[in-house]
């Protein structure tokens, strides 16, 4: 145990004595609290919506228009219809074009009929929305125009069709829509938790490998000791870094929070049970996945063939992530239920399903219980492979290889 804990106790000091892991976790708190600040300050600043309105006068896009039909000349004007532009009316097409090509209206519309016309634009925007707008003023203009004629009332029809529908949306369970960003936000961070730290230790113990300390190591040190050392030390920097840098965010959200009201509640108001997945499955899924970087790091003789031999890992690690954020629109769904127990998945399906859907107490329970057996599984197995493969030198060893040699060695 008291190598153990020397082990932990130098490699934590390599990460908060090593200067850019300070500087980047300090950068990452000042921009996760700035992210935060900022909103709420502008939110302080600016003026209420009705006070804006009044006081600062609405940017108008300017458009022209030829009627030579009349249709606008009776009733309510395109200008009342639509107060948002500012229309120039023409007096022959050749004005309104020149006045388009010159680039001092945004487009140019000619009525050539009840139900027709023509929308003349220089370049056509791929956002814009200005031609939608006028064919439903001028859909209502036609159906005001015929509805007269039958001497029927158009404001009435206007207003039967206009009432609006008095809904009232009650969720029983959670909303998937409010809590999607927090759970994205989670799920991210689990992911760069696991790759980045998980990277880490697999080059530590490469490196140790690589320039010969790790002889001296293990001469002096129990190989179980050391192993278990470098990937608790990891775990620990890990949530250390990442609890200073989302308490950085809720920190500023708290600060701040009577000024940005509910503008931000949709990723800090995280339920105590999402919170509680997230620990728990985070942490055991990260030494899951920090042991397997581990003994493969063991595997291999140089800095540069660890990508190589890490890589079946890294791609467990990306699909488990794609497999959350799609999961995420049908967190209910027979594969999110299957891979929340399976290990190496469910460190982000079940965090997906306890904020997103419906899980039971003892499903978490369960699945938690898998994954620490796993955790578990893979620290002696780590073990194992780490005692025999840190001596073992010249060409990276094969996994299944190194499972054989294990087999024969008993």
């Amino acid at each position: 145990m008291r190598q153990f804990i020397n082990v932990l106790k130098f490699e934590l000091g390599n990460y908060f004595k090593n200067k850019s892991f300070v500087v980047v976790t300090i950068l990452l708190m000042a921009a996760a609290f700035a992210g935060v600040a900022i909103p709420a300050a502008l939110a302080g600043n600016d003026k209420s919506e009705e006070a804006q309105e009044e006081t600062v006068p609405e940017d108008m896009t300017a458009m022209a228009l030829l009627d030579e039909e009349g249709v606008f000349s009776e009733g309510a004007s395109i200008s009342e219809m639509l107060p948002m532009y500012d229309w120039t009316l023409c007096g022959s097409e050749d004005e309104l074009r020149d006045m388009v090509r010159e680039e001092s209206v945004e487009a140019g519309i000619v009525v050539t009929g009840p139900t027709s016309y023509q929308y003349i634009v220089e370049n056509n925007d791929m956002f814009g929305n200005a031609q939608s707008v006028f064919e439903e003023a001028l859909a209502a203009k036609y159906r005001e125009t015929a509805l007269e004629e039958q001497g029927i009332d158009a404001a009435a029809v206007e207003a039967i069709y206009s009432t609006p529908m008095q809904s009232e949306l009650i969720i029983q369970g959670k909303d998937s829509q409010s809590n999607y960003w927090y759970t994205y936000v989670l799920t991210f961070a689990l992911y760069m938790l696991i790759l980045f730290y998980g990277q880490m230790i697999a080059v530590s113990v490469t490196t140790e490998k690589s320039n010969r300390a790790i002889e001296i190591l293990v001469t002096s040190v129990n190989s179980n000791s050391l192993i278990f050392g470098k990937v608790l030390a990891g775990a620990l920097a890990g949530v250390i870094q990442v609890a200073l840098i989302l308490g950085s965010a809720f920190a500023a959200y708290e600060a701040f929070k009577s000024r940005i009201g509910e503008m931000l509640s949709f990723l800090f108001d995280v339920p105590v049970l999402v919170w509680v997945v997230f620990a728990v499955f985070g942490i055991f899924g990260y030494l899951l996945y920090a042991f397997s970087f581990g003994m493969l790091g063991a595997l291999v003789s140089k800095t540069e063939d660890i990508s190589k031999s890490a890589t079946p890992v890294t791609l467990v690690c990306v699909i488990s992530l794609l497999v959350a954020v799609y999961g995420m629109y049908s967190s209910d769904s027979v594969i999110m239920k299957v891979l929340s127990f399976v290990p190496f998945t469910s460190t982000n399906a079940m965090l997906v399903r306890a904020a997103m859907g419906t899980v039971e107490i003892w499903e978490i329970v369960v699945s938690g219980v898998i994954l620490v057996a796993a955790c578990v599984g893979a620290g002696v197995l780590a073990a194992k492979i780490f005692r025999m493969g840190t001596l073992m030198y010249g060409n990276p060893i094969k996994f299944k290889n190194a499972l054989k040699m294990l087999r024969t060695q008993r």
